[in-house]
């Protein structure tokens, strides 16, 4: 899947991992980076030719030393400085690929891309993360960060972003299946493209993945965020769809062979994985 414009990933790879849970109420995707190693991540891009790094792990304070009062100030905190850290490795030439964690640090993540340089964004998710304090039924923070992104939200997280530039057209949303009424009220002013699970069972992974690499492409450089729960099946007790999982990875291997791509996977919870499942929560 070639696409005009776009720079093949020729490395070096540099991985970080921030075990940040504080987002969301459920905890348990503080493991995820973890987890995504013990499942050969460095291994695996080394295996492909690439020169890859691992540093380690963003110091992040435990969710159980955070007051509710304190969250969202912590977080801004934390993205500030994977924002840093990211923006420094795409400056070095190097591909960023973050691993969490709740979403919420894709409000670093994808700033410090941005920082470094224009970029598209193609957000592979099961839901829209375009809350904000006013629209969200939880108050999660893991639920607003596209809406940080592109502006909108509490001032202490918009200050991480403060001028990246993302404009609503360089976004792509892939995956989605669930939207809150004003997020989804919200998504259509912004315009906001949404491709959802429904487009990609009626029209293939393939022709979905194709259009929205399209739509963000135009600076040349595009950042994946990849939340993991869009390979769940919440009918099937919170297992991995297979048919779903087998061609997203399809699609996200032939996007990540074409571009020069940060990324973020996040919301990995090993823990929460149905028992006789483990191996499917590796991905």
């Amino acid at each position: 899947m070639s696409q005009p414009g776009l720079r093949t990933l020729r490395g070096p790879v540099h991985i970080l991992g921030v075990p940040l849970d504080i987002g969301q109420t459920v905890r348990g995707t503080d493991v995820g980076p973890a987890a995504i190693r013990y499942a050969g991540l460095l291994r695996r891009v080394r295996e492909l030719g690439i020169n890859a790094e691992d540093l380690g792990n963003l110091e992040v304070p435990l969710s159980s030393a955070v007051d509710a009062s304190q969250i969202v100030a912590t977080i801004a905190e934390v993205c500030e400085r994977l924002r840093d850290r990211v923006e420094a490795s795409v400056r070095s030439g190097a591909v960023a690929i973050t691993l969490g964690g709740d979403h919420s640090v894709a409000i670093g993540s994808v700033a410090g891309t941005l920082r470094a340089a224009p970029a598209g964004l193609l957000w592979i998710d099961a839901h829209g993360d375009f809350n904000t304090p006013e629209t969200s039924p939880s108050g999660n923070v893991h639920g607003m960060p596209l809406a940080v992104l592109l502006g909108h939200g509490d001032s202490r997280l918009l200050r991480v972003c403060e001028g990246i530039g993302l404009e609503p057209h360089q976004v792509a949303l892939v995956g989605i299946r669930q939207l809150d009424a004003r997020e989804r009220e919200h998504l259509g002013k912004a315009g906001v493209h949404v491709f959802t699970m429904r487009d990609i069972d009626e029209r293939g992974m393939g022709t979905v993945a194709h259009e929205a690499i399209e739509r963000v492409s135009s600076a040349g450089r595009v950042h994946v965020s990849l939340d993991i729960d869009v390979l769940e099946c919440p009918d099937c007790g919170g297992r991995l769809r297979f048919v779903a999982a087998i061609l997203l990875s399809s699609a996200i291997r032939g996007i990540l062979r074409h571009l020069g791509l940060p990324s973020d996977p996040v919301q990995l919870a090993p823990a929460r994985a149905p028992p006789e499942r483990d191996d499917a929560w590796a991905c």
